[in-house]
C-alpha cells in the first residue's frame, strides 16, 4: 500500500463481522488503501456527570470489543484505530471525533418510517453538509 490511506469513521454500537467490513471496504466501495476508526460513544445522560470516572467500566468494556474487532481487521491487511468516547448524544461524538479530519463516515443502519430514525437521517445529512464529509449508509444486514 502506497500514499496516505483513505481515512474511515465507523461508529460501532453493535457487533459485526470484521470479514464483511472489510470485504465491503474494499471490494463494494473499492478503497483499497483505508484506515478505519473503529468509534464507540458511551451516551451519557443529562442527570449523570460527563465524567470518564464514572463511566470507566463501560469505557474500558468497549475499549477491549473494538480492540479485538480491530485486531481482526488488522490480520486481514486493513489499518484499524480505536476510539471510546463520551458524550451526550451519539451525534455529538461523532461529531468530535470528525471535527479537523478528513473523513469517510461509514455508517449503518436502517432508515425507515420511525420518528427517531428519520430525525436520525436528517442529522447524518447535516453532519455531512458541515463537515463536508462523504457519509455512507449501508444496511446493517451486509456486515453482520
Amino acid at each position: 500500500m502506497s500514499g496516505n490511506p483513505r481515512r474511515i469513521l465507523f461508529p460501532v454500537v453493535e457487533d459485526f463481522s470484521p470479514d464483511k467490513l472489510r470485504a465491503l471496504i474494499s471490494g463494494t466501495i473499492g478503497i483499497s488503501n483505508a484506515e478505519i476508526t473503529l468509534l464507540h460513544v458511551v451516551r451519557v445522560p443529562m442527570t449523570a456527570p460527563l465524567d470518564e470516572e464514572t463511566f470507566s467500566g463501560e469505557l474500558a468494556e468497549w475499549e477491549g470489543k473494538l480492540r479485538r474487532l480491530a485486531e481482526q481487521l488488522e490480520g486481514g491487511g486493513l489499518r484499524a484505530r480505536v476510539r471510546v468516547a463520551i458524550s451526550r448524544s451519539i451525534l455529538t461524538g461523532i461529531e468530535e471525533c470528525l471535527q479537523g479530519h478528513d473523513m469517510l463516515l461509514l455508517v449503518r443502519g436502517t432508515f425507515g418510517g420511525t420518528f427517531r430514525k428519520v430525525i436520525a437521517r436528517i442529522s447524518i445529512e447535516k453532519l455531512s453538509e458541515k463537515y463536508r464529509t462523504p457519509i455512507i449508509v449501508i444496511s446493517r444486514n451486509l456486515i453482520s
